[in-house]
């Protein structure tokens, strides 16, 4: 009997270490800085993954969500021919290339070692195939865990089919929850897809869809094309309510948030220097975190610079009060956050906001040394601004990276430039934007 006591005695202390080490976390933000719980300060998140290689993922998927700049998953099954070529190109818009193993078999019906093949080859696999990223996650074939000891030494997030909608920060990151859609699963229209996002904002939490088929491609609950890109034009329509990403790149902002420092070092007046660390390994999260102050009393705007360079960084209103927000991959050189000039020309945000991106006319034009460049992005996208001398040779990159929604604004200055016309052009996707600008010293 006493023996029996022990043994439940030692389970009771290993669930609950297990419990604490899932919930405690080390995040340090000091005030009155905040640090959001999803990129953008927005309410809640969403991921789109796909299961199975089934073809009208690339073929019609990948281009849909290209268009919104949103980014999906594509849980690949290695024996099942993928579409390596397309597969890459999905990966340079972003998209995650993740595994469903090598065979799709159940992992809990095969021995240790065999799951250990299961999950190493197949990793292996997509990463001698796919550059520009790592294989970090993996959806369990047909909803069935294995071995998490195993799947831990290779994967640090794992997607099962419980159908509810995820905690901010997962009880387990190895089963993390999903809800199927399509013929065989419970969100099958528009009105389903909307009712889960809703859901998702109520609780502040994480929406994971798991899709196979597509139109007639002969994949598993095949879902209409028509409803997929409805629920896209939903959410696209709540970009303050909805942050849509990729299932690691979801994964992976939450571990950094929950372990990330933000501490003001330094405040001169008109001059702050803030760093910003987590204790995660910045070669595999990657992912910016957003960090947000109210602006100082008697400051109007304010620019954030980075190792020399200006980060993108607008300026929000909270509860009639005006922060500036900014999103920082932890780790890097310090942050400066400078005041704006006061009695310089700033673009506001127009009373009825752009219904597509929007690129401004530089101010002041002419201008020496240095002029101000200003565009609008109606949802989160990512964004490459550049400036060019008129026989189209690139002077410098202003802005790479994904950008929240709304209007942005940014310096250029051409103090190691001869006088003449430039050019900046700004890219989304495949379409650009360009405007001229007149350097006069």
């Amino acid at each position: 009997m006493k023996q029996a006591e022990n043994t439940q005695m030692n389970k009771i202390f290993l669930l609950s270490l297990f419990l604490l080490s899932n919930y405690c976390f080390s995040q340090s933000v000091s005030s009155p800085y905040e640090v959001g719980t999803w990129q953008g300060f927005r309410t809640a998140a969403v991921s789109y993954t796909f299961d199975d290689n089934c073809s009208n993922q690339l073929a019609l998927a990948v281009p849909m969500f290209n268009t919104y700049g949103f980014q999906l998953t594509l849980f690949t099954v290695i024996n099942w021919g993928p579409n390596w070529i397309g597969l890459q190109t999905a990966v340079g818009k972003g998209h995650e290339i993740a595994s469903h193993t090598m065979s799709h078999t159940s992992l809990n019906t095969l021995s240790d070692s065999l799951q250990t093949v299961e999950l190493k080859n197949s990793q292996t696999t997509i990463d001698a195939h796919i550059t520009g990223q790592k294989c970090m996650t993996i959806a369990y074939p047909n909803c069935n865990t294995g071995n998490t000891s195993i799947i831990r030494q290779y994967y640090f997030a794992a997607r099962i089919c419980s159908g509810v909608i995820e905690r901010s920060t997962p009880t387990d990151f190895m089963n993390i929850s999903s809800i199927i859609c399509g013929t065989q699963g419970s969100v099958k229209t528009s009105a389903d897809f909307k009712s889960k996002g809703d859901a998702a904002v109520s609780s502040r939490g994480w929406c994971v869809y798991l899709i196979h088929g597509i139109d007639n491609d002969g994949g598993y609950s095949p879902i209409p094309s028509d409803t997929l890109r409805a629920s896209l034009v939903y959410l696209n329509a709540n970009p303050d309510k909805f942050w849509v990403s990729s299932f690691g790149n979801v994964a992976k902002y939450i571990r950094e948030r929950n372990s990330v420092s933000v501490t003001e070092t330094s405040n001169q007046g008109d001059i702050l220097t803030v760093q910003v660390h987590d204790t995660m390994d910045n070669s595999s999260y990657n992912v910016p975190l957003t960090v947000r102050r109210p602006l100082p009393d008697g400051w109007t705007s304010a620019d954030v610079m980075q190792n020399g360079a200006k980060i993108t960084s607008q300026i929000v209103g909270v509860n009639s009060s005006k922060y500036v927000m900014f999103d920082v991959i932890p780790n890097n050189e310090d942050i400066t956050i400078l005041k704006g000039n006061a009695t310089g020309v700033e673009f506001t945000s127009p009373s009825s906001s752009p219904q597509s991106f929007q690129l401004y006319q530089n101010y002041p034009n002419p201008f020496n040394p240095s002029t101000k460049i200003s565009y609008y992005v109606p949802n989160s996208q990512f964004v490459e601004l550049k400036v060019f001398d008129v026989l189209g040779d690139e002077i410098t990159t202003l802005v790479r990276g994904l950008n929240n929604a709304g209007l942005h604004t940014m310096d250029f200055k051409g103090s190691n430039l001869a006088n003449g016309v430039y050019v900046y052009r700004m890219f989304i996707g495949d379409q650009s934007l360009s405007r001229r600008m007149l350097l006069l010293k």
